[in-house]
């Protein structure tokens, strides 16, 4: 995330409807049955992890583990029921958890020109991690927690990370406007793992997140403030490459796939693309001023990542399997980007 820094006190709203964090105080969450990565706000060292458990949410890595999470959290990833991968981009270490939020093994990038971005899982053993700065993808054995890069000349900013069917789909977002005119910007890398080729494939410009379904990679890319009628969109590639259909929106994040079909923030609606771009639906429509920054799904239900103005606590607000708003919602921390069970999905 490109977090803008807002320069006002953090506030906190409380309502009897809502789950209320404690920040402060450690007390133990009662049967642990989500975890819920915030990014926090780029510089203040506010990056949070939540537990969510018998209708209570609180923090839980600073208790867990007498220590912050650290300063922009970006990404987490479920390797299995037992262990979870936090990346915390701008103090760069990549974090090793257990479903209760204790700290298992660590590595933390040395040195200036890192940043790590975004995650896939490749196997049980096995990840891949974008270097937005430093141009690189590396391979992590986290069971050995042995950080390798692979050789792919070229990368520009790389950002989201997807993998399927031996294929490793990059995206290299030129990191906004700022190398937006550099060979490769605006391209995915498909990167073969067993032959160690690859291959560069234009997209719409600044892509940031890719999904990988039924040998297609899905590519989500952002428009440009400087330029505003670039309003981004979403492209569907099969794996030779070849840009087989596309959308344009104000689409925001990772896509993800529920019932058959791709399920993608736009703006301020949620809505439903068939596999093909052919058919499109709006599911529900945020009708309030907050801001919603993603989406995902946890047991059929689709979560909501509620950024609010994206310097106050968030939500996580959730819709059933028929795309019904629930009433309950819980207060987390500052700009929640991910959540996932606990459980087996």
């Amino acid at each position: 995330m490109n977090t803008i820094i807002y320069f006002i006190s953090i506030l906190f709203f409380f309502s009897c409807s809502e789950v209320t964090p404690v920040q402060e105080e450690c007390f133990e969450v009662p049967g642990i049955e989500y975890l819920v990565l915030c990014e926090g706000m780029y510089g203040y060292d506010n990056a949070s992890l939540w537990g969510i458990g018998n209708g209570i949410a609180k923090e839980i890595f600073r208790c867990s583990n007498n220590r912050r999470l650290g300063d922009t959290a970006n990404d987490m990833l479920k390797v299995n029921d037992s262990i979870f991968i936090l990346i915390v981009s701008t103090s760069n270490e990549i974090i090793k958890i257990d479903k209760v939020g204790k700290l298992l093994h660590s590595i933390q990038m040395k040195g200036e020109g890192h940043f790590i971005k975004q995650a896939c899982v490749i196997n049980d053993s096995v990840l891949a991690l974008t270097d937005l700065y430093a141009d690189k993808v590396y391979i992590l054995n986290h069971n050995s927690m042995i950080l390798d890069s692979l050789s792919i000349p070229g990368l520009c900013a790389p950002d989201g990370i997807a993998y399927g069917d031996g294929k490793i789909i990059i995206c290299n977002s030129g990191y906004g406007i700022f190398r937006k005119n550099e060979t490769n910007a605006s391209t995915i890398t498909i990167y073969d793992l067993n032959s160690k080729t690859y291959v560069f494939t234009k997209t719409g410009i600044n892509p940031q997140n890719v999904c990988y379904q039924n040998l297609h990679a899905i590519v989500q890319y952002a428009h440009l403030t400087t330029e505003p009628d670039s309003v981004g969109g979403l492209q569907l590639f099969d794996l030779q490459s070849n840009n087989v259909a596309q959308i344009k929106g104000k689409y925001i994040g990772k896509p993800i796939f529920h019932q058959n079909r791709l399920i993608c923030l736009e703006g301020t609606k949620i809505i439903a693309l068939s596999p093909d771009f052919s058919k499109i639906d709006t599911v529900y429509n945020n009708n309030s001023n907050e801001q919603w920054y993603r989406i995902g799904i946890v047991h059929d239900q689709v979560y909501i990542c509620n950024a609010r103005n994206y310097t106050l606590p968030g939500y996580i607000n959730l819709l059933n399997s028929n795309y019904t708003l629930l009433d309950q919602r819980y207060l987390v921390g500052i700009n929640p980007s991910k959540m996932f069970s606990v459980k087996k999905d």
